[in-house]
């Protein structure tokens, strides 16, 4: 229902043992295969922060060294990094999917899978049989398919009943609230600094999932450089990258008295302090189309990603919600809703048209976007999270964006059919990325009860071959 308090999920408490970077520590099997690699794993990590001009002439002295010697180096290398260099080339890629070193690291991090079926006279020697009776890759995909692919199956039975008005999962919001993921955000500043901010709740909507971050005062608003979403699986140390900052730059969002916003695209809402410029919060807002794979089913240094089949279809079902990170502000659905060829491959929607007052849509909450950081509160005015859903015939999503938006005054429309609110102020929304554009016009009535009318919508969607990643 419109306006009404959204169920608002609470994180489950952080246990003592994750560490600096807010990760379990390894669970280790103290027995002939065990490895305290941490320290080593560590330096790996530095290695792979080293600026980019020093890192190719690294790689042409590794080049050089004996294959036999290269494999005992990998074998030190945490999943991750394995990951990683396995795209500098064709040679390190063939070296860092060998079935011996993914062997010993399924029975470094995955022991007790293995551990009920282990022989008394288990041995190096066995181990090592084991890794070449698999096929080529193996192990590697083994070990890929116990950290994601495995929940991804166990979940995936959820989701076979689709909504017609949304085209996603019927049962999305029962499967954010129990999959067994720990979502985890990390700040990084100009010095290189990674600091991780403590996950405050999760609220689920109909079409979009919204997180919000406490502060911290160790990084500050000029200095921000990169941020991260990743989940990390419950009891192992595996996690999958969701979600990073891109290289356009920032949008400031507006401010209050105590606050001030900025957006980091594609999903990163950040408010500063006005006092010290440190962090006072962090919002995140994802859509639930694709979600659940990219959170189990990519790897911790690309995003998930799977090819996009297109169709043209003749009529549309749009969804349209605005929200903050714990209410519903409005929830509309247009269907049918016709195609109108647009330039090129852009197909057009036009759900409101101006003038025609049957389809006009009231606003009945504020558009405001609330934020919360420990004891202390505020809004944005004339702000709030926009998630749209655009979907075909088939329940196949089309063009799925959940994004903060702002609403601007414009002047008042001279002539035509201009409504029976010129007395009222107007205000334009649009929004624009690589999927579409879309343009909405409103207009804040003062009569009996304030509130905002939508009097236009326009919607114009990529139709074309087109693979797209949020």
């Amino acid at each position: 229902m419109e306006g009404e308090q959204r169920e608002t999920v609470a994180p489950r408490p952080i246990p003592d043992y994750r560490t600096l970077r807010g990760r379990p520590r390894k669970q280790t099997y103290r027995g002939a295969n065990s490895r305290h690699l941490e320290p080593r794993r560590n330096d790996t990590r530095e290695f792979l922060r080293m600026p980019d001009c020093l890192k190719p002439s690294v790689t042409i002295l590794l080049e050089r060294l004996p294959p036999e010697i290269l494999l005992k180096i990998l074998s030190h290398l945490d999943a991750a990094s394995l990951l990683s260099l396995s795209h500098v080339n064709k040679h390190f890629r063939h070296l860092a999917n060998d079935n011996l070193t993914w062997h010993k690291l399924y029975m470094a991090d995955l022991w007790w899978e293995e551990l009920r079926f282990r022989p008394s006279n288990y041995s190096e020697a066995s181990a090592a049989a084991d890794a070449q009776e698999c096929p080529p890759v193996g192990w590697k995909k083994k070990y890929l398919w116990k950290m994601g692919g495995q929940e991804f199956c166990k979940w995936k039975r959820e989701t076979r009943d689709f909504d017609p008005l949304t085209g996603l999962p019927q049962r999305m919001g029962h499967i954010f609230r129990n999959i067994n993921v720990w979502w985890e955000l990390t700040l990084q500043d100009s010095c290189g600094r990674e600091i991780i901010p403590e996950l405050r709740g999760v609220s689920v909507f109909k079409t979009s999932v919204v997180m919000y971050w406490s502060g911290t005062h160790l990084v500050e608003h000029p200095h921000v450089r990169n941020i991260r979403l990743c989940t990390l699986r419950k009891g192992t140390v595996w996690y999958t990258l969701v979600c990073r900052t891109e290289q356009a730059p920032a949008r400031f969002l507006g401010k209050d008295r105590r606050v001030q916003v900025v957006f980091y695209p594609p999903a990163f809402v950040v408010g500063f302090w006005r006092s010290n410029k440190s962090v006072a919060f962090i919002m995140v807002s994802l859509h639930l189309d694709k979600l659940l794979e990219r959170c189990l089913l990519g790897s911790p240094i690309s995003l998930y990603w799977e090819p996009e089949e297109r169709s043209r279809a003749h009529t549309y079902t749009l969804h349209l919600g605005l929200h903050d990170a714990f209410t519903d502000i409005m929830s509309a659905c247009f269907h049918p809703v016709s195609c109108m060829p647009g330039q090129g491959d852009m197909l057009e929607l036009r759900p409101i048209n101006r003038g025609d007052l049957s389809y006009y849509r009231k606003v009945p909450g504020d558009i405001r976007l609330v934020w919360k950081s420990n004891a202390l509160e505020g809004c944005l005015e004339n702000c709030c999270m926009m998630t749209l859903t655009v979907v075909e015939e088939a329940y196949k999503p089309l063009w799925c964006v959940s994004t903060p938006v702002c609403i601007r005054p414009i002047s008042e429309p001279q002539g035509g059919p201009s409504d029976n609110y010129l007395g009222g102020e107007h205000f334009q929304l649009v929004h624009k990325d690589a999927r579409g554009l879309l343009k909405m016009k409103l207009v804040w009535v003062r009569e009996e009860r304030q509130v905002f009318i939508i009097v236009s919508l326009a919607v114009s969607v990529f139709a074309g071959l087109q693979n797209s990643l949020l």
